[in-house]
């Protein structure tokens, strides 16, 4: 990119190293000194970087895990860079477009596999393309699944029991009841300046009139009610003694 002249490779490529590549650049100075490393070809300065910083063992490791890799749920995205990050350290073992195609393939899971044939493609790219479609269209495949179910057994809403009372103070509307007259409603209440039939004055309804008088429904009496009637009373002591033996 910069067409420097071969003569100047290793001055322009150990000005470019960083962190522990210029360390270990200063170092090799020190050890072979100035001279040397100024009249050092190329090839003879790729030889121990390469030695350093890509041991044969790490390779091999990397080797090993690119031959292996498999696809178990990460987004086709993130498997395909993990795939051509490692497919780098693999010249000797994928030289040619069509192991990289077989190994990509064989990498990924059933669901892109089985509807693939690798044979069908030329370049790695054009098989990473359709499973990259192929990963949109489970997608929506899953989402219309998702969408069915749904649709077949939606939350149902909770409803009032058919002979549930509703609970005390709360009416449709949220509106509470009166104090006046006993009854949800909004505004103010017709018979609050309205004076009760009975007493005379206002602030209630007849129906909680506070003096009120309570009439018998069995002697049609005044100042009690039928359970408290003094005949019924009477009555169910008389049954309530029995005969001597």
């Amino acid at each position: 990119m910069t067409h420097c002249d071969e003569t100047d490779f290793v001055a322009y490529g150990t000005g470019q190293l960083r962190g522990q590549a210029k360390g270990w650049w200063d170092n090799l100075k020190k050890e072979q000194g100035i001279e040397a490393t100024r009249t050092m070809t190329w090839e003879e300065f790729k030889t121990p970087f390469l030695r350093h910083h890509s041991p044969k063992a790490v390779i091999n490791r990397i080797k090993e895990e690119f031959i292996q890799l498999r696809h178990s749920g990460e987004s086709i995205e993130k498997i395909t860079g993990i795939f051509l990050d490692k497919l780098r350290f693999c010249d000797e073992v994928v030289q040619t477009e069509e192991p990289k195609i077989y190994y990509y393939y064989n990498m990924l899971s059933a669901e892109y596999r089985e509807f693939m044939t690798p044979s069908k493609y030329w370049h790695l790219t054009e098989i990473v393309n359709v499973v990259r479609e192929r990963e949109i269209e489970l997608k929506k495949q899953i989402e219309r699944s998702e969408r069915r179910v749904f649709d077949k057994n939606p939350i149902p809403a909770k409803k009032q029991k058919l002979n549930e009372a509703p609970k005390k103070g709360v009416e449709k509307g949220g509106i509470p009841p009166c104090k006046i007259c006993g009854k949800n409603h909004k505004g103010e209440c017709y018979f609050k300046n309205k004076p009760c039939p009975t007493c005379g004055k206002v602030g209630h309804v007849v129906a909680n009139c506070p003096g009120k008088v309570s009439v018998c429904y069995k002697c049609y009496k005044s100042g009690h009610k039928k359970s408290e009637c003094p005949e019924l009373v009477g009555t169910k002591d008389t049954t309530d003694v029995k005969p001597d033996a």
